[in-house]
């Protein structure tokens, strides 16, 4: 069951807030699974010790998001993975902070950035400005930093670093589109984005590959070459599928090899 006492406040709305964070904490982390019911009411009353109204206000906000939805005669339901707004920023924010979440979560994430990216390092290759180029190329250094303190094994001073800095490279290539619809995916997407890198990051040896990768992506969109962008970024995404534990071959089905000029 969940528990902790939560900070008192005299704003009701506040500690709904924070009861659904804490709430949160519980399904991001495995604590509670499809399918499960979370604890009555009154229990999650006494556990939090905030008022009743607090604890409603706090689910409410995790039915709004999908995850979970209230069944009359038998309790609030954590409902599946696909039913969650995974886009919303709010559970973008909670996952990167508390999840270890399923394999197939995981998986869909990487999916989606398997399945986009390589058209979207193409636009850029076609649109990046000056400043998009030097937006990359300060990602790109600030990963190249990090990792040259790592000495073979996880590091908590460059590993973080290293993977922030991967955020950012693939943030600043969505920006250099110049569309609007990908500028602001690339904001929405950066926790879960974030997640996936944190888990596929692993040793120094597999962060020197993997930079070696970014670094010719980053070369091919500062030469204005769409075709060798895209292969480019399909070698990054196959390097994360790698060091997430996807079989060689199981994701090749989600592009094709070539791009057809636009």
């Amino acid at each position: 069951m969940a528990s902790g006492t939560l900070p008192t406040s005299n704003v009701p709305h506040d500690l709904g807030y924070k009861v659904a964070t804490r709430l949160a904490s519980d399904l991001f982390s495995g604590a509670y699974r499809p399918g499960d019911l979370l604890p009555k009411e009154v229990d999650l009353v006494d556990a939090f010790r905030v008022s009743r109204a607090s604890v409603r206000s706090g689910l409410q906000t995790l039915v709004s998001l999908g995850i979970v939805r209230r069944q009359s005669g038998q309790g609030t339901v954590v409902t599946e993975y696909r039913d969650w707004n995974v886009l919303d920023p709010m559970v973008t924010g909670w996952m990167s902070q508390y999840a270890n979440p399923h394999p197939e979560f995981l998986r869909e994430i990487y999916e989606f950035r398997r399945s986009t990216e390589p058209f979207i390092a193409a636009l850029a290759a076609r649109r990046a400005t000056a400043r998009d180029l030097a937006n990359v190329e300060e990602a790109f250094l600030a990963m190249e930093r990090a990792l040259e303190g790592t000495d073979g094994a996880k590091s908590a001073l460059d590993l973080p670093e290293f993977s922030i800095s991967d955020v950012e490279f693939h943030a600043a290539i969505y920006r250099a589109t110049h569309n609007l619809v990908w500028a602001q995916l690339a904001h929405i997407l950066r926790p879960s984005i974030l997640l996936v890198i944190r888990k596929s990051n692993d040793t120094a040896e597999e962060l020197r590959d993997s930079l070696e990768r970014h670094r010719k992506l980053m070369e091919c969109i500062r030469l204005r070459q769409p075709e060798a962008a895209f292969d480019a970024a399909v070698s990054v995404m196959e390097r994360t599928g790698l060091d997430l534990g996807l079989r060689s071959g199981d994701d090749t089905d989600l592009l094709p090899r070539s791009l057809e000029k636009t």
